[in-house]
């Protein structure tokens, strides 16, 4: 699978060291230009929604998430202009040891799951799908954040495509909220991709904003929404998937 990395184009430290840690693995790959949301781009801010962000997130987006997203959604369509799976990464990011036969056993198996995080993250709630060569790929019933590392197909990037059409979310939330785009989340263990440790470019994402009463109940209505809808559409994977 082709590898993308998502990078600012100014910026220089970490696009050397995205090429340093690459290049030590041989991994071959291609930057995308990612989008500075701090600058506040008009078309981003066509494409998000105030008030939605608000009711699902508890607070309004900073410009950085609205840029993070928009990136995101490059190598989305990226994948879809190819016609064909691709890893892509953010470009803060540590790499171990066995992570060359973690991208070949992905790429076995992404034509079938079509979404597969690579990542090291907190222990959620996940099943085991099946082993293969000493690795195992499970389905989160809770999906971390963070979107440092994963495989994607077409199709899985047509349904996020599909459901992105305005920016209710942080775009690692969006795609945790599985009830919105209908592509279960899996994972490929061991993980031999962490997430870097460079401060995030995005900017401060305090959740402690002044909000109405209306507002607080209207963000505790949306929460409940979104545990109950995913709680029914994780239910549903499980099932399909116990009855391949």
């Amino acid at each position: 699978m082709k590898i993308f990395v998502l990078s600012l184009l100014n910026s220089v430290e970490r696009r050397e060291n995205v090429s340093t840690l690459l290049n030590e693995h041989q991994l071959n790959f291609e930057f995308i230009d990612g989008i500075d949301g701090r600058k506040a781009d008009p078309h981003l801010l066509d494409l998000y929604n105030e008030k939605k962000f608000t009711y699902n997130y508890g607070r309004k987006a900073v410009l950085g998430e609205l840029g993070c997203y928009a990136s995101h959604k490059l190598a989305w369509k990226k994948c879809i202009e190819l016609n064909e799976p691709i890893i892509i990464f953010e470009d803060d990011f540590c790499l171990k040891e066995g992570v060359v036969q973690a991208l070949s056993e992905c790429e076995k198996l992404i034509d079938d799951y079509h979404f597969i995080r690579l990542e090291d993250s907190n222990k959620k709630p996940q099943y085991k799908i099946k082993s293969i060569n000493g690795m195992t790929l499970l389905n989160y019933l809770k999906v971390p954040q963070c979107t440092t590392c994963y495989a994607i197909s077409p199709i899985a990037a047509k349904k996020l495509l599909h459901k992105s059409q305005e920016i209710i979310l942080p775009v690692d939330v969006f795609i945790r909220n599985v009830w919105m785009h209908q592509q279960p989340i899996f994972s490929l263990e061991p993980f031999y991709v962490t997430p870097g440790t460079d401060i995030s470019i995005i900017g401060k994402r305090k959740r402690k904003q002044k909000k109405s009463l209306a507002t607080r109940l209207m963000c505790i209505g949306y929460k409940v929404r979104n545990i109950v809808f995913n709680l029914y559409t994780q239910g549903l994977f499980f099932l399909q998937n116990k009855l391949r």
